[in-house]
C-alpha cells in the first residue's frame, strides 16, 4: 500500500485535481479543508486523514487501485465484510471507524 508515501501521495492528488480542471481553492471548499491544508498534502508536507483521503478519492474519482488498495475479495469473510463495509460508508462516518480501530490497534500492541 503507497498510503504512507507523502510524495506519492501529493502527487496523485495534485494530478488528479488538475485533471479535473479544479483549483486547490476549488478542492478545499469540496473536501470542507482550508486551501493551506490542500498546498501541504499536496507539497508533501502533510499526510491526508483517512477521513480526508477518502474525501479526495470521491471527490477527484480516484481508483484506490493507484494507491495500492486491491478491493476485490480475499477469501476471508470478516476481512471481505469490513472492506465492503468501509467502501460504502459515508465520509463523515469515516473518522468514527477510523477512530475505534486505531484504538483497537493501540490497545493490542500495550
Amino acid at each position: 500500500m503507497r498510503f504512507e508515501d507523502k510524495e506519492f501521495l501529493a502527487e496523485q492528488i495534485r494530478l488528479h485535481r488538475k485533471l479535473k480542471g479544479y483549483t486547490q481553492e476549488q478542492l478545499a471548499e469540496m473536501a470542507d479543508l482550508s486551501v493551506q491544508h490542500i498546498s501541504r498534502i499536496e507539497n508533501g508536507c502533510y499526510i491526508p486523514s483517512l477521513n480526508s483521503f477518502f474525501k479526495f478519492v470521491s471527490i477527484l474519482d480516484i481508483d484506490l487501485k493507484v494507491f495500492g488498495f486491491n478491493i476485490e475479495k480475499t477469501n476471508n469473510p470478516v476481512k471481505d465484510k469490513l472492506i465492503n463495509l468501509i467502501a460504502n460508508l459515508p465520509n463523515d462516518k469515516l473518522t468514527l471507524y477510523e477512530n475505534v480501530i486505531e484504538a483497537l490497534y493501540k490497545s493490542k500492541q500495550t
